[in-house]
């Protein structure tokens, strides 16, 4: 499923809504997506720090944990857990726990989609 990343104000989701209800009223499929929408670049750009972008680079590649996480950004740990927070609340990393013998649980962090489209309009 594709998932683009973007700017777009409550209008531009509105047509864009609209738009596909028109579609479908018409009988025709539409391709599933995912959207993850920001309401101004500025927050777009908060969320998505080189840092971040990191972070789900590495969680792509292979679901790991915070800690692993952390190993292969060279970044402290505690500093990755925070990004995690705001990438999981924004909708670009998934969060799951599995067991792990003998020391409990431990968070799992994957990336959403293998491949994002950020757009943004200024």
């Amino acid at each position: 499923m594709k998932t683009i990343v973007g700017v777009e104000s409550f209008d531009d989701l509105r047509n864009r809504s609209l738009a596909r209800a028109r579609l479908l009223d018409k009988g025709e499929r539409i391709k599933p997506e995912r959207r993850i929408t920001f309401e101004t670049a500025e927050d777009m750009l908060a969320c998505l720090t080189p840092h971040r972008l990191r972070v789900i680079e590495a969680a792509r590649q292979r679901p790991q944990s915070v800690t692993d996480l952390a190993a292969s950004v060279s970044r402290n740990r505690s500093s990755v857990q925070r990004d995690i927070t705001v990438l999981s609340k924004a909708g670009l990393l998934r969060l799951s726990k599995r067991s792990n013998p003998g020391h409990g649980r431990v968070q799992i962090v994957e990336a959403i989609a293998e491949h994002f489209t950020l757009t943004a309009v200024v």
